[in-house]
């Protein structure tokens, strides 16, 4: 028999009040330097950056106009098992979803995690390969990933009671990095190496019919460079209607999906970008000034937004809703399989 219980937000603002919360998260953390949760009632303001953080192997929501940190997660204070705590080294993507009240993640060590932001509540997580980088809530609330190092796309059954999971299915993608769901055009995008370092954007279909067994269908190549390598980020443009942003090793690109062989212009002669995404308020990049990370987030010319000293930030969204991928009202269902 599968329950369904739905929850949903029928105000802007997000409250929660997370009573005698820090002590219970601080009695599971094994790291003596695990961040201390305070108990506060919370409130996401108007305009909020979500980031993640790899310093601290945290998820950090940020006010952007007190630039202060006002809501972190990490595995030691959500009490993740200690032998799954390894998964989330380095996160590697952050979406907000189920309209601003959820952040879906993943992290290099492996994990792709559904947090829930009131409570820090760890809904789903499971391990998504050597090395994910993104994933995306697909129409029925399961999840699918990209997992670089092996080249993999794969797709996770969500169930919030058991709340580990297991791969379902997967699809092999080289240098797979993104995964953006398309809701009006019901297709999948992502981005893979075909060969020689040569980058194409690819399609497919998602099918439910089995509900234990996910799958991504009809896989095509619609779009190939003829001189481009390390796609890395794909992500919807606000306020533009079929169009992407995608950063890959020499520049940032917009993809115009809107017909079957979609177009691409280079938008910005800027190599290198971990992360792009756009809103009301302005265009986000995190261009690395170190490695692969960098210590804040920077606008479309150069200039720099914030900064937090000593962090290793990787990624960094708005806290905005994504009408591109998900309906305007969306509910995460929960479930329980027995």
């Amino acid at each position: 028999m599968r329950i369904k219980i739905v929850t949903t937000m029928k105000m802007i603002s997000l409250f929660a009040v997370l009573l005698g919360f820090n002590i219970a998260l601080g009695a599971c953390s094994d790291d003596d330097a695990a961040p201390d949760m305070k108990n506060e009632l919370f409130q996401l303001p108007e305009k909020a950056y979500v980031l993640a953080e790899q310093s601290k192997r945290a998820i950090v929501i940020r006010d952007a106009e007190t630039q202060r940190n006002i809501w972190s997660w990490d595995p030691y204070t959500a009490c993740v098992p200690s032998a799954q705590q390894n998964w989330f080294v380095n996160p590697s993507e952050v979406k907000p979803v189920f309209n601003r009240r959820y952040i879906l993640m993943t992290a290099s060590g492996g994990a792709v995690a559904l947090i829930r932001i009131s409570d820090h509540k760890l809904m789903f997580y499971a391990n998504c390969g050597q090395n994910p980088h993104s994933a995306e809530i697909l129409p029925d609330g399961n999840i699918v990933t990209a997992e670089s190092k092996s080249g993999e796309i794969n797709t996770f059954v969500v169930d919030t009671v058991k709340v580990l999971g297991t791969k379902a299915n997967t699809i092999k993608i080289g240098n797979a990095h993104n995964v953006v769901w398309d809701r009006k055009n019901s297709y999948l995008y992502t981005t893979g190496t075909i060969s020689s370092g040569v980058t194409a954007l690819f399609r497919f279909k998602y099918n439910n019919d089995d509900p234990a067994s996910p799958k991504l269908t009809n896989q095509a190549r619609i779009y190939t460079f003829d001189k481009e390598s390390g796609g890395h980020d794909l992500f919807p443009v606000y306020g533009e209607n079929n169009k992407l942003w995608f950063t890959a090793a020499s520049a940032v690109y917009k993809f115009d999906i809107s017909t079957d062989t979609p177009t691409c212009e280079k938008v910005y002669d800027e190599p290198g970008i971990k992360s792009i995404c756009n809103g009301p308020d302005g265009i986000l990049m995190l261009k690395p000034t170190e490695e692969w990370w960098a210590e804040g987030l920077v606008n479309e010319k150069g200039e720099e937004l914030f900064k937090m000293g000593g962090a290793k930030i990787y990624k960094g969204r708005w806290m905005i809703d994504n009408t591109f991928s998900y309906p305007e009202e969306h509910d995460l269902v929960l479930g329980v399989d027995k």
